[in-house]
């Protein structure tokens, strides 16, 4: 597999840290090794892509800035899609985040040891590529029908815009009747005539989502209403929270929005993705909080929803791709432990002998039923189980004090550790992050394994309670946990050397004190002071 491996400098983070040039003449035999000043600067970006084509590359490492950077930053993306249309593979592109896991978070004298652990992670995602299957990509002609759920005036704003642009508009009330505020409803009243009139519009009240599933451009809703069941194939959905804390609660899960440790909603990114969720087609209107400007910021909020929704829906195709656990059939038994495990219906067993079938529309792509399979025939095509172990085959070289190794999900543990690596917080250089996409898809026997390769400890990072993106991948990880302590009290290894850190903090503050205070347990010295800034 022909595979380039590109380096940024984004900007100077990393003068006096690391030697990119020495880092990128260890990769000398690859058939491209570059240095850019930014993958996003008009040069760097033609000049990588060119690459692309004039070396035929088959797949691609860019090491520099966070995965977050490129998900949270308005058309961060565009870069994975030039390259998808050169002919690469979705699963063939790895980020090495060594910006905001080797760079900010170390001190400046602890050169070597950058180079050394930066290496380390551009070794690990080479070897991931190594084991990433191709992931498909549906095509889909989206639907012109929008679900809006929540009755509040920046929702009839969301639902004026798309009715007056042709589309379809299902209003989904929990309450029995349209109730606003009585200071809005002067201001609203044209809108509400306008938005109940109109013969585009069907309208649920006392009403609530028991299901949902499917693709961007096309989903499927099951709304019960006044003890009847509507199925709803809809583009989009727009959620109309406010500071409803009790759905928020009960959509957190299943429309992937972001919550902190209080159950308040939270922004994919404060400045650059207010209103998306991680799913792509599923929006939140949520507005700046500015004292005597409520309505008219939960206006702009609404205007920037709809404008986005109509974007997205009135292209032609939108492609998707489609990544989710997949089934070693000759391996499966049909003992029906992923169905059980399965919070998100994506599991069933068909056939004779029974054999384990995913749902695609369904799959969360979690990694929880990969854990729960005795028989090993389950793995993640985006996270699988032999690029993890290789990983940390891969950190054990670290030569560095003692050394822990931290397992984090990317829906908290991860973020709040890039977050505060942001921020100016700092961990031991001895802490080596490894990313997973769910606490359900830690399998003890990574921990094991992480112990045999000689690591001192093994933080495991994960969504604090009610926070989990998955509904229990956090619950089933802590439950695996303590089981697996009394294992390790056998193996003679400290029950004390593996730690569970839950958090539902985004800025990563609690987080990056437990990492320390883990670590220094190992260590003997002082705890690391996570509130310098070493920028």
């Amino acid at each position: 597999m022909k595979t380039g491996i590109f380096f940024s400098r984004c900007g100077d983070v990393f003068e006096g840290r690391l030697r990119l040039d020495l880092l990128a003449a260890s990769y000398e035999n690859f058939p491209v090794v570059r240095i850019v000043d930014d993958f996003f600067h008009p040069d760097d970006f033609s000049v990588l892509l060119d690459d692309v084509v004039k070396n035929k590359l088959e797949a691609v490492v860019l090491a520099g800035d966070s995965h977050f950077s490129y998900a949270q930053t308005r058309n961060g993306e565009y870069l994975f899609k030039c390259l998808e249309e050169l002919g690469i593979n979705q699963n063939k592109i790895e980020i090495v985040n060594l910006k905001n896991m080797v760079a900010l978070p170390h001190p400046r004298d602890h050169e070597m040891l950058l180079q050394q652990k930066a290496k380390l992670l551009t070794d690990a995602a080479v070897e991931k590529l190594k084991y990433s299957h191709h992931v498909t990509t549906v095509e889909i002609s989206p639907r012109k029908a929008v679900a809006v759920i929540g009755l509040t005036s920046a929702a009839l704003v969301v639902a004026q815009h798309l009715l007056e642009e042709g589309y379809k508009v299902f209003f989904i009330n929990e309450k029995k009747e349209i109730e606003l505020p009585d200071e809005e409803v002067k201001s609203m009243r044209p809108t509400m005539v306008f938005v109940q009139r109109h013969p585009r519009l069907t309208m649920f009240h006392d009403a609530t989502v028991t299901d949902f599933h499917g693709y961007p451009g096309d989903f499927s809703l099951t709304v019960t209403a006044a003890g009847q069941e509507s199925d709803l194939l809809v583009g989009a959905v727009v959620l109309s929270l406010q500071n409803n804390s009790a759905m928020i609660k009960m959509f957190q899960a299943m429309f992937h929005i972001d919550i902190d440790k209080d159950g308040s909603l939270v922004a994919l990114d404060d400045v650059t993705a207010r209103s998306q969720t991680q799913d792509r087609g599923v929006y939140v209107i949520n507005p700046q909080k500015v004292a005597g400007e409520e309505l008219g910021q939960a206006f702009m909020a609404a205007d920037a929803v709809a404008s986005m929704v109509i974007k997205l829906l009135n292209q032609k195709e939108i492609h998707h791709a489609v990544k989710v656990s997949e089934v070693k059939a000759e391996f499966c038994s049909g003992c029906g432990a992923c169905v059980k495990t399965c919070m998100f219906r994506a599991v069933s067993l068909v056939g004779t002998p029974l054999i384990s079938h995913i749902e695609p529309r369904r799959c969360r792509g979690c990694g929880n039923c990969v854990t729960a399979c005795p028989t090993d025939a389950r793995d993640l095509i985006s996270s699988p189980n032999n690029a993890l172990f290789g990983s940390i085959d891969i950190f054990a070289q670290f030569q560095s004090g003692a050394k822990i190794l931290l397992i984090a999900c990317e829906g908290c543990g991860y973020r709040c550790l890039n977050n505060g690596a942001e921020s100016g917080l700092a961990w031991p250089i001895g802490v080596i992050p490894l990313k997973v996409v769910c606490g359900g898809q830690i399998d003890t026997r990574l921990i094991i394994h992480a112990f045999v390769k000689g690591f001192d400890g093994v933080g495991l990072v994960i969504c604090g309670e009610g926070c989990c993106h998955n509904i229990i991948g956090n619950v089933d990880l802590e439950r695996r946990a303590n089981l697996l302590r009394e294992i390790l009290g056998a193996r003679g290894i400290d029950e004390g050397s593996m730690k569970v850190i839950a958090t539902c903090s985004r800025t990563g503050q609690e987080c990056i004190d437990s990492v320390n205070e883990f670590y220094g347990q190992f260590a003997g010295l002082e705890q690391a002071d996570s509130t310098v800034v070493l920028r």
